[in-house]
């Protein structure tokens, strides 16, 4: 039988610690090393949600996530990078950028999603493709965000205009036949 493990979100929540060790290398390090969670019952998780952690256990266990919203993917992408789950990140910058692109003109400019706090949680957490897709979507709809008090945010660093003269196309192409998806950029 599995050796099951307990780890700590705000509640109790069980897990299978061959699983994790199985799924995610960090755990495995985490679990198998020289460290305090190697011989512990209880794993304290900070800085990660209980649901956003029940969802990475989900994909843990699944290899599949379906995420409410774009928070919730954004939320997820940061867990996945704390722990170095590079396909769950793959698939949360893919649902975050599906998201973006079906969005209707009238509603991006009347919603209350921060695509600036978006790009600066990307930036931050290293999703290079992410944050280089959302300000392409920044330059491409400047007159929609320029409108907005988050605009104002962008450091120089991330200025929309240097997104537009080194991105002439980012985009998200489906594989024939295998119904995957993939990020080509071009440069112009």
């Amino acid at each position: 039988a599995l050796q099951s493990r307990s780890l700590w979100v705000c509640a109790t929540v069980p897990a299978h610690r061959a699983v994790l060790v199985a799924r995610c290398e960090v755990m495995a390090a985490m679990f198998n090393g020289n460290y305090l969670e190697a011989n512990s019952v209880l794993v304290p998780v900070y800085g990660v949600s209980k649901d956003t952690f029940l969802s990475f256990l989900e994909y843990l266990y699944t290899d599949s996530c379906c995420p409410a919203s774009i928070l919730q993917a954004m939320s997820l992408l940061i867990c996945a990078e704390m722990y170095q789950v590079m396909r769950l990140q793959h698939i949360c910058e893919l649902y975050i950028i599906t998201q973006l692109q079906s969005m209707p003109s009238r509603e991006l400019a009347s919603t209350s999603l921060s695509i600036v706090s978006l790009l600066k949680k990307a930036k931050f957490h290293n999703s290079d493709c992410l944050s280089t897709w959302l300000l392409h979507f920044i330059a491409t709809n400047y007159l929609i965000f320029s409108q907005k008090p988050e605009f104002q945010d962008l450091s120089g660093n991330l200025s929309v205009t240097s997104a537009t003269r080194n991105v002439s196309q980012l985009c998200l192409n489906r594989r024939r036949g295998t119904g995957q998806y993939y990020f080509c950029m071009r440069r112009r």
